[in-house]
C-alpha cells in the first residue's frame, strides 16, 4: 500500500473514532444506561423518552449550526464539539435529576450533529477519490463500534455491581483517550475555483430525499431509544437481555455499510436505500409481533444492520444531488432527520402512557419507515 493510501486509512480510522465519541458514546450510551437510570432514580420510561427528545432537539440545532460553519472553520468547530461531547457525557454521571440531565443531553446532541456534519466533511474531503467509497465505510463503521463499546462498558459496570454514574464516567474516560487519535484529521482543502462547471441542485429530487430521511429519523429512533427498556419489560427474569439486544445493534452496524455499499454498487443507491428502510421497518416492529428474546435480538440485528447504512446512503445521494452545495444538502438532511428524532420518542412516550405498551409506538415507527421507502420512488430516474 502506498504511503498516501496509508495516510488515508489513518484518517478514515480517526474519523471512525470521532463517531465512536460523538454517537456511540455521546449519543447512544444513554440507551443501554437508561434501564439502570430508571432503576436507581425517579426517571421513568416516559420521562426518559423526553430526555431523548431533548437530545435530538440539540441534534437539530447542531445540524443547523454546522451548515453555517465556513469551510476554513470546520476543523475548529469539530474539535470544540468533541470536547463538548466528552464533558457532557462525564457530567451525566454527576446528577440524578431531570434538568441537569436535559441540559447535558441537549449539549451532547448539538455536539454530535456538528461532528457528524463537519467532521464527516473533513474526513471524506481528505480521502482520495478512488478510496472515498471504501474508506468512507470505515468512517461510518465508528457508529456501530461505539454502540458496541458502550454496551460492553455498561455490561462490565453492571457485572461489578456498579451504578449508572460509573457507566458515564468509564465511557467518558474512553472518549477522552480516543481523542488522541484524531489529530491526523486535516482541515478541508481549498475549494476549486471552477465555478462555471458547477452542476445545479436537483431541488425536486432532493426534496423527496429530505422528506424520506425525516421519516427515517422518526422511524428508527424508537428502537435506539427504548430497545433495552423493552427487553427489561418483556424479560424481567433475564438480566442480560438488555445487554444482548443492544450489543446486537452495535455488532450488526459495524460491517453494515460495507455490505450495503456492495449491494448499492450492484442495485443502485436508491434501491439499496429503499431495501434498507424496509428491512429496518421489519426490525423496528419485531418486538411487537415476535415476543421474547427472539424478537428482541431480531430487532437489534436488523436495526443495527440498517440504520447506519440509511445514514450513509442518504448522505451519498444528497451529495450527488447537490455536488457543489454538499454542506447545505447534508445539513438540511441532518436537520430534518433531527426533527423526526425529536418527534419519535415523544409520540412513543404518549402512546406508552395511553396504552401501557410499546407495541403501538413500534408499529407506528415501522409505518413511518415504509413511508420513507415509498417517498424514494420518484427518484427512479436519478443517476447516482
Amino acid at each position: 500500500m502506498a504511503q498516501h493510501d496509508k495516510d488515508a486509512l489513518r484518517i478514515a480510522l480517526a474519523g471512525a473514532f470521532s463517531l465512536v465519541i460523538a454517537l456511540g458514546i455521546g449519543r447512544f450510551l444513554f440507551t443501554p444506561a437508561l434501564p439502570d437510570m430508571i432503576a436507581d432514580t425517579a426517571l421513568t420510561a416516559v420521562s426518559g423518552g423526553y430526555l431523548a427528545a431533548v437530545n435530538y432537539g440539540g441534534y437539530l440545532l447542531g445540524a443547523m449550526l454546522a451548515m453555517l460553519v465556513p469551510a476554513h472553520r470546520a476543523r475548529t468547530a469539530f474539535w470544540a464539539a468533541l470536547w463538548v461531547s466528552v464533558i457532557s457525557s462525564v457530567l451525566m454521571g454527576l446528577s440524578d435529576t431531570f434538568m441537569p440531565w436535559a441540559i447535558n443531553r441537549f449539549l451532547a446532541g448539538v455536539a454530535s450533529a456538528i461532528i457528524m456534519v463537519n467532521g464527516s466533511a473533513l474526513v471524506l474531503g481528505a480521502l482520495p477519490n478512488h478510496l472515498r467509497a471504501r474508506l468512507g465505510n470505515i468512517h461510518y463503521a465508528g457508529i456501530g463500534l461505539g454502540i458496541s463499546i458502550a454496551a460492553l462498558t455498561v455490561a462490565l459496570v453492571e457485572s461489578l455491581q456498579g451504578s449508572y454514574p460509573f457507566m458515564w464516567f468509564a465511557c467518558g474516560a474512553l472518549a477522552l483517550g480516543f481523542m488522541a487519535f484524531l489529530r491526523v484529521i486535516p482541515a478541508l482543502p481549498h475549494a476549486s475555483e471552477h465555478a462555471h462547471t458547477r452542476v445545479p441542485v436537483n431541488r425536486k429530487a432532493l426534496g423527496f430525499l429530505i422528506a424520506s430521511y425525516s421519516l427515517a429519523g422518526f422511524g428508527y429512533i424508537t428502537s435506539t431509544t427504548y430497545l433495552p427498556v423493552i427487553a427489561k419489560q418483556q424479560l424481567p427474569g433475564l438480566d442480560s437481555a438488555a445487554f444482548y439486544t443492544w450489543l446486537a445493534v452495535g455488532l450488526a452496524a459495524i460491517p453494515a455499510n460495507l455490505l450495503w455499499g456492495k449491494l448499492a454498487s450492484r442495485a443502485g443507491e436508491r434501491n439499496a436505500l429503499m431495501m434498507a428502510l424496509i428491512v429496518q421497518a421489519i426490525g423496528v416492529s419485531a418486538p411487537a409481533w415476535l415476543p421474547g428474546l427472539a424478537g428482541l435480538v431480531t430487532s437489534g440485528l436488523l436495526v443495527g444492520a440498517t440504520f447506519t447504512a440509511v445514514v450513509a446512503l442518504s448522505m451519498y445521494c444528497g451529495r450527488q444531488l447537490a455536488p457543489h452545495a454538499a454542506s447545505m444538502a447534508l445539513g438540511a438532511l441532518t436537520a430534518c432527520y433531527g426533527i423526526g428524532q425529536i418527534l419519535g420518542p415523544v409520540v412513543t412516550a404518549r402512546m406508552l402512557e395511553s396504552s401501557g405498551s410499546f407495541a403501538p409506538g413500534l408499529l407506528g415507527a415501522a409505518v413511518a419507515l415504509i413511508g420513507a421507502a415509498v417517498l424514494l420512488l420518484p427518484l427512479s430516474q436519478e443517476r447516482f
